[in-house]
C-alpha cells in the first residue's frame, strides 16, 4: 500500500521533503520508508510566474563530506551538551550552507547540528554530545564540512500551473544514508509549491 506526504512550500528555506530511513538491530517492526516512488512538484503561482526550484539528496553521514571552506576563527572552543557559538572565516557562513545541517571537524567528527546563523562569520551549533566528546576543542581554522549534496534537479524552471513529476530511477538512493530535500530558489509574493512524495 502507497505511503504519501505533502508539503506547501512558499519560502527560500531548504525543506526535508524524506528524511534519512534509521535502521536498528534492536528495533522490532522496523518501518522504512525506501526512497520515494514519485515525486510531483506542481507550481501553484497565483500569479502564474514560473519558479525555479533544486532537489537534492543530502549526505547525512561521514563517509559523504563537502569541506565548505568555513573554517573556525578562535584560539579553542570546547563543545558541551548545549549550544556553541562559533566564530569562523574564510568562506561566508550562508544559511543555505548551514542551517539545520550537521557540521563535522577535520577529523570527520561531527560537531553538532547548526541550530542558527548569527551573521557570515558566526554560527551556532546545538551540540549531541553527552560524553568525552565535548572535551575535544575545535581549534583555529579548523575545517568546517557539512554533507555532500547531490543534485537530482538545479535550478530548473517549472512555468506557473504547471506540475512536474519524478519517478524512479531519477529518485533511486539509499535512504539509510541520504534524506531528499527541496528548495525554491526565489520567491514572489504568491509563489507556492505544492510536493506530493509517494513511497
Amino acid at each position: 500500500m502507497a505511503i504519501f506526504a505533502y508539503y506547501k512550500i512558499s519560502t527560500v528555506d531548504i525543506t526535508t521533503i524524506s528524511a534519512v530511513d534509521t535502521v536498528s538491530s534492536t528495533t522490532s517492526g522496523q518501518s522504512i520508508n525506501g526512497s520515494p516512488r514519485a515525486i510531483t512538484i506542481c507550481n501553484n503561482d497565483a500569479s502564474g510566474d514560473a519558479c525555479t526550484v533544486d532537489l537534492f539528496i543530502n549526505s547525512e553521514t561521514n563517509a559523504d563530506l563537502t569541506d565548505t571552506g568555513t573554517n573556525v576563527n578562535e584560539i579553542a572552543n570546547y563543545p558541551t551538551d548545549g549550544n556553541v557559538t562559533l566564530t569562523v572565516d574564510g568562506t561566508a557562513a550562508t544559511a543555505d550552507v548551514f542551517v539545520n545541517e550537521k557540521v563535522y571537524g577535520n577529523s570527520r567528527v561531527l560537531l553538532g547540528v547548526c541550530n542558527a546563523r548569527n551573521s557570515d562569520t558566526e554560527i551556532v551549533l546545538q551540540s549531541l554530545f553527552s560524553d568525552g566528546l565535548q572535551n575535544t576543542p575545535l581549534l583555529d581554522n579548523e575545517n568546517l564540512f557539512t554533507g555532500t549534496r547531490h543534485y537530482i534537479l538545479h535550478d530548473v524552471v517549472i512555468p506557473g500551473g504547471s506540475t512536474l513529476v519524478l519517478e524512479q530511477p531519477e529518485l533511486n538512493y539509499d535512504s539509510t544514508l541520504y534524506s531528499l530535500k527541496f528548495k525554491l530558489t526565489s520567491v514572489s509574493g504568491s509563489q507556492i509549491a505544492n510536493i506530493k512524495v509517494e513511497y
